[in-house]
């Protein structure tokens, strides 16, 4: 019997069709899940959680807060890939929450009401999700967020990058490429979004932390997407005859601000952000160019999703585990940026991925 996939919208259900990659051996679950997926480093913390074990295979659900972007893309594609070839998993489940906080909740308790044995979530908002995730477990459903935190620690275990570490980071590399008295633009995702307010809260840290005097120009949501990145930055740049740095947790964002300025005709400038393969791509094409032009870029795996579900499977089998799984992403900087650039690929490729060429070109 053929393994069911769905993929649920507003008012229909739509089948998936899948490409079949080949996949990776994943280590076993303990109190520090210390190699994974392309060798990546995840290390366990905070309490050890378990549930009592259930007899498989599963039924998963995944509540997605919105699909507007290559990343989720990714990320949903490799789950499903993941999904197909898993022997303990008979069922998917995909909600999208298309961006609405409340369409989000609603979604979660439509899963509840399938009765699914686990339910994993990108939050829209990591407070407002919350409440109804606890529920979930009060029902006996496990619960994994993953990729954007969620308030309060109600939920059995979460797998993700450290927002605040990566934006003190990269707010701390760009502080270094600024001159005194700067004034940079910073670019939110969607608003409201709990992973991008840790990041800017961190990177603010590192600018007090620098003693450099740098002005906030402007902190603007651009979704995550290049194109109104590209339109912000164009109104910004009509209205600051100076602008001398961007602060972003999206690489989308980073290389619409720059095409902002290429069409403008201004000298390009230090801009932080992920392993989009776009401003890679970019900073390779223009950096001899522009003297001050540097990357500061930190890494967002695409593959997070898959250990999500690795994870849900896991506590299911009865196995325990820490109930903070934490990626120790990829640093990207002048000197290594070639090694994750994919100049064959298009530029909405986020290039920590496990995902093959062909599967990419596919998807794309």
């Amino acid at each position: 019997m053929e393994k069911k996939i769905k993929v649920m919208f507003r008012k229909s259900i739509m089948s998936s069709s899948l490409v079949i990659v080949s996949m990776f051996a994943l280590l076993a679950f303990g109190n520090a899940y210390a190699k994974g997926i392309r060798t990546a480093a995840i290390t366990g913390a905070g309490k050890e959680v378990s549930v009592p074990a259930k007899k498989g295979p599963f039924r998963i659900g995944f509540s997605n807060g919105f699909s507007g972007n290559s990343w989720r893309a990714m990320a949903l594609d490799a789950l499903r890939n993941a999904a197909k070839n898993n022997p303990d998993v008979s069922e998917l489940i995909v909600v999208d929450g298309q961006g609405d906080v409340t369409k989000q909740v609603g979604d979660i308790e439509n899963l509840m009401a399938q009765n699914v044995d686990a339910i994993m979530v990108i939050p829209n908002s990591g407070t407002a999700v919350a409440p109804v995730l606890r529920k979930a477990m009060r029902a006996g459903i496990v619960t994994v967020p993953f990729n954007l935190p969620v308030e309060g620690g109600q939920y059995h275990a979460f797998i993700g990058t450290d927002p605040s570490k990566k934006g003190y980071a990269t707010g701390k590399r760009l502080a270094v490429e600024l001159p005194d008295n700067a004034k940079i633009l910073a670019f939110d995702g969607i608003p409201g979004n709990s992973y991008t307010a840790a990041g800017w809260k961190g990177a603010q840290q590192a600018f007090k932390e620098s003693g450099k005097n740098i002005e906030i120009l402007a902190f603007e949501p651009c979704n995550w997407q290049e194109d109104k990145a590209k339109v912000i930055m164009a109104d910004m740049i009509a209205a600051h005859p100076k602008i001398d740095g961007v602060w972003s947790d999206g690489g989308q964002c980073a290389a619409g601000a720059m095409k902002a300025l290429i069409a403008a005709n201004r000298p390009l400038i230090p801009v932080t952000g992920d392993d989009y393969n776009g401003i890679l791509k970019l900073y390779d094409k223009y950096h001899a160019q522009h003297s001050n032009f540097s990357i500061s870029l930190i890494s967002e795996p695409t593959w997070q999703s898959v250990v999500a579900m690795e994870i849900a499977v896991s506590l299911l089998k009865g196995e325990s585990m820490k109930a903070q799984q934490i990626i120790q992403p990829k640093l990207i900087t002048s000197e290594n940026y070639k090694e994750l650039m994919r100049p064959e690929l298009p530029d909405g490729v986020f290039t920590d991925t496990n995902l093959s060429d062909e599967a990419l070109r596919k998807l794309f």
